[in-house]
């Protein structure tokens, strides 16, 4: 061993320098590891797209869903409509008002209905009396309400023409004559 001792230089602050500003030069590699700012961007915009997407889609669907259910809320005030039409065609065209109109046309009902052949034109059977009630003799006693206050079918509204009334006697009894060739229904033709 030596028996040099070993002495401490004193430290001295560098003295300055004009020298140029000295960096780190990074090879191409490490500057292509580097995350670049156009990522982040890009990155941040697909997101803002991604909400702004989302949000659209949910406004498109709640507005469909409105449409629904003015749609459905139409549908049950139709069927409402089409519910109280229906009901008043079935009033309209009972039994009973048919005979009420038909009596008002001067119709009455015949117990002893009349046969016609149409191919000779011969009439079968022997006409009764017409019944003036327009009941058969078996009359309702208990009356309709539902067609209390309705009107009775115009003649001259439905055919344009005024129809008078037809009322059979009851006393005598009417047959029709023969049919003319004019007059007489077409046959069919059959074998």
């Amino acid at each position: 061993m030596s028996a040099s001792a070993a002495y401490a230089r004193p430290l001295v602050a560098p003295a300055p320098t004009t020298h140029p500003h000295i960096e780190i030069v990074t090879t191409r590699e490490q500057r292509r590891a580097r995350p670049k700012l156009a990522y982040a961007v890009v990155t941040i915009l697909s997101l803002f797209l991604i909400f702004a997407a989302q949000l659209m889609l949910s406004i498109v669907v709640s507005d469909g869903a409105f449409q629904i259910e003015a749609l459905q809320q139409q549908q049950k005030e139709l069927l409402r409509a089409q519910d109280a039409r229906s009901e008043t065609l079935n009033v309209l065209s009972s039994s009973q008002r048919l005979a009420m109109n038909a009596a008002h046309f001067g119709m009455v009902p015949n117990p002893a209905p009349l046969t016609l052949n149409i191919a000779s034109g011969a009439v079968y059977g022997s006409p009764g009396t017409a019944d003036p009630m327009g009941c058969g003799g078996n009359c309702n006693l208990i009356t309709n309400s539902l067609l209390a206050g309705m009107p009775l079918v115009d003649t001259a509204a439905t055919s344009g023409s005024a129809v008078a009334p037809v009322v059979a006697s009851p006393s005598a009894p009417q047959t029709d004559p023969a049919p003319t060739p004019s007059t007489a229904l077409p046959a069919p033709v059959t074998r």
